[in-house]
Formats: structure tokens, C-alpha cells, sequence
């Protein structure tokens, strides 16, 4: 009996994951650029600009930049030259992102209201994530793109 989870997905469902992905990227962009502009742009509303709009800003530039390049990897069907979705700069930028959003976050909270257990969970998570993300962008073994 074979195992449906290692069967390749049809070329049809990759590219429409794909098409959806650069669409999600597109609304993040938008997202990002309509929030930018109401801190910059003429009129603005004066709101300050505190540490949660910096971290919650950086998460979603990290999820924009990762919707688009598995976008477009998975809808034009150009994997990289290792096969991953990401390259290794991706993974760098990634983990990268992810380990300077939990250090800020926990800055911010450790002086805020002090540290509790469901916070330092999260943190290692995600902590470990970008961790994890920085290993894979310097894996030996896999050739440098």
C-alpha cells in the first residue's frame, strides 16, 4: 500500500497554491504600504509609533516576502537549484526575522508586564523557528546558490 503523503501533488494544485500565494503577497504589500503611508504620508493621523507596530510591521514583511517568493516558485514552477522553495538567502532572511521579532518581543513584554509562562513558550517557539531557519541557510551539503 502506498502512502498518499508521498505522492507528488498534480502540477495543476501547485500552480494554483502558487497563484494564491502571489496573491496573498500582493494584499500584504498592499497592506504594508497603506500602513506605512498613514505614519508618513501628508495628513497622517499623528498615531504613535510604539514597539508592537515595529514587531507587528516585521511579521508581516517577513510573511510578504516568503508569499512571494513560494508564489512564484510554485506558480512559474522554478524550484531552486537545490529543490527547496526557499534559497539559502531566504532562509537566512527568515530566521534572521524571526529571532530579532522574538528578542524584541520579549524587550517589550519583559518590560511591559514582566514574563509568564505562555510567553516564554511562545518566544522559544518562535525563537526556535528562526533558529531552525538558520541552520537550513547553512547546511553544508547542499551547494551554494
Amino acid at each position: 500500500m502506498t502512502n498518499p503523503y508521498l505522492e507528488p501533488v498534480s502540477p495543476a494544485w501547485v500552480r494554483a497554491a502558487g497563484v494564491f500565494l502571489l496573491a496573498a503577497a500582493l494584499a500584504l504589500t498592499a497592506a504594508l504600504a497603506w500602513g506605512a503611508w498613514g505614519y508618513v504620508g501628508p495628513g497622517a493621523p499623528g498615531r504613535p509609533f510604539n514597539s508592537s507596530t515595529l514587531i507587528f510591521g516585521l511579521v508581516l514583511l517577513a510573511l510578504c516576502g516568503m508569499c512571494w517568493q513560494a508564489g512564484y516558485r510554485l506558480a512559474f514552477g522554478r524550484p531552486d537549484r537545490t529543490g527547496t522553495l526557499f534559497s539559502r538567502p531566504a532562509w537566512f532572511a527568515i530566521g534572521t526575522c524571526l529571532v530579532v521579532i522574538t528578542v524584541l518581543m520579549a524587550v517589550v513584554i519583559a518590560r511591559g508586564r514582566g514574563l509568564n509562562l505562555v510567553d516564554a513558550q511562545f518566544m522559544l517557539f518562535l525563537g526556535g523557528i528562526g533558529v531552525w531557519c538558520l541552520v537550513l541557510a547553512f547546511k553544508p551539503g547542499v551547494r551554494n546558490l
